[in-house]
């Protein structure tokens, strides 16, 4: 997820430009706002942001002075000027001091998207760079130089834990040793915890015999739900293309659930660009009738849509940003029925990396996403009506540290618990049992995010006796565990 910073002495100008962009469509979670170059100096170290918008001509300090300061501790950050003025002269200066672009003011909504889209793109980029460049057979190992010309990534996933991923790194290397001039490599953390990626390096790149050694490492695990994709042979210099090629055919697992291995997929290099263009036709028709309070319209159209999304014939970029954009007009439906808690837990699988790998097919992922629209469209129909689903939600929300139950929660509303729990699923699309866990999970992430508590007063405090319970759900729900989510947190405010 990513951090912004808008510097502008105009507080309006903020506003217009933070209410204006739909920040999570590109992952951007935060924002923080300056009205000056010393303010926003004196909020870097503890916002940490990717990327800085800033204004030219300002009170006390302005724009390029601030670039200037900045760029002494904070290199990396993306800087980009915002200005009413088109003189060359400042562009000169902006692009001496190494900004990322100037834009004019009044901003363009569409340009401005663009370029965020460039920007992160580009940091993705890089840090998988940094990834191929130190390269370890072992946590902690030397730097391993490629031996040969051309790599292939295999990408295989399962839903076991990381001591899983051992046995396939195990597995893996004595599938390669059986074969002359071949060598493996692990990449950590290139997706989810549960999805493990290897490189092949070999001196004839055989896309063939990666087949072969992700066909035998499977043979060997045994395990009948592992599953795995290989990519595409690249020359070494297009590690990126083959690991995000590999993690690509993966995810087609959703279309073909009884195949173990994926090595190609003709819908990943066909231009989508009419059906791109058609989706998006469809889906500002869909923000029209909501304007108009046309719900039920709504919720047959998006429901139309996933089906038209999820289908074998797209691609899975395609997918994925089709998905992005319903979960944003959908992130923005039901304004004063839920709170911003109730959708961190409705939308959690959908936010963590690589996501489409947890699903099983494409009919249980369609489920999920027509349920979802479902039950946010019903809820802004009917938000004017008195819910007892909705003070159990806010009672669940206040009090997530007690001993909470379906039966404890039915008791004290005067419910039956059957009843209780089918309202509950009927009304907010999940169950109840998952929900107390959601919101529990939620605010431990946060309490993880302070640095201040242990895992076993995060446990406590959250409602779990037993901390070694706590942490097996804490990784259910995120993918890992809750020291790595800490240490994933302080290593992303110290980019």
């Amino acid at each position: 997820m990513y951090r912004v910073m808008i510097i502008d002495d105009e507080k309006y100008i903020r506003k217009s430009i933070r209410n204006r962009m739909d920040w999570e469509k590109f992952g951007i979670t935060e924002i923080e706002e300056a009205g000056n170059g010393e303010e926003a100096l004196a909020l870097l170290d503890t916002f940490n942001p990717q990327i800085v918008l800033v204004d030219i001509r300002m009170p006390k300090m302005d724009g390029l002075a601030f670039i200037g300061e900045a760029k002494k501790t904070h290199p990396d950050i993306d800087y980009v000027i915002l200005s009413a003025y088109s003189d060359f002269s400042y562009a000169k200066s902006a692009i001496k001091l190494g900004v990322e672009a100037y834009l004019l003011k009044p901003v363009d909504e569409e340009e401005l998207g663009k370029l965020l889209q460039e920007l992160l793109h580009k940091r993705k980029e890089e840090k998988l760079s940094r990834i191929s460049r130190s390269i370890q057979t072992e946590p902690g190992g030397p730097e391993i130089p490629f031996h040969y010309k051309w790599v292939t990534a295999l990408a295989f996933y399962s839903e076991k834990d990381e001591e899983y991923g051992a046995r396939i790194e195990s597995a893996m290397k004595a599938e390669t040793e059986q074969h002359q001039n071949c060598f493996s490599y692990y990449l950590r953390d290139c997706s989810r915890s549960t999805c493990h990626v290897f490189l092949l390096n070999t001196e004839t790149g055989t896309q063939e015999l990666a087949g072969i050694c992700a066909e035998n490492v499977m043979d060997w695990i045994g395990d009948p739900d592992l599953r795995a994709a290989v990519s595409k042979t690249f020359e070494c210099e297009g590690l990126q293309k083959a690991v995000s090629q590999s993690i690509s055919y993966l995810k087609r697992k959703i279309f073909q659930p009884g195949k173990r291995l994926i090595s190609h997929s003709v819908w990943e290099t066909r231009d989508f660009a009419e059906a791109e263009r058609k989706f998006r036709q469809d889906l500002e028709r869909v923000y029209a009738q909501i304007s108009k309070g046309e719900f039920e319209y709504v919720k047959d159209e998006l429901g139309d849509l996933v089906d038209a999304l999820l289908t074998e014939q797209n691609s899975i970029a395609f997918i994925e940003e089709g998905i992005d954009e319903i979960l944003v007009l959908l992130r923005h439906l039901p304004n004063e029925a839920s709170g911003d808690m109730d959708f961190n837990v409705l939308f959690h699988d959908f936010r963590s990396k690589d996501y489409l790998l947890v699903y099983h097919t494409a009919d249980e992922l369609r489920e999920r996403l027509q349920g979802l629209i479902r039950r946010l469209v019903d809820v802004v129909m009917h938000r004017e009506r008195e819910d007892v689903v909705e003070k159990i939600k806010e009672y669940i929300e206040r009090n997530y540290g007690d001993t909470l139950s379906v039966a404890w929660l039915a008791d004290k509303y005067g419910l039956n618990v059957s009843y209780l729990s089918t309202l509950f699923k009927e009304r907010t699309g999940i169950n109840l049992v998952s929900y107390i866990e959601g919101i529990r999970m939620e605010k431990a992430k946060e309490l993880l995010r302070g640095r201040q508590w242990s895992v076993t007063d995060i446990a406590i405090h959250t409602g779990y006796a037993n901390s070694n319970y706590f942490s097996k759900v804490f990784k259910k729900y995120t993918g890992v565990s809750p020291r790595e989510f800490r240490d994933a947190e302080r290593k992303a405010g110290e980019n």
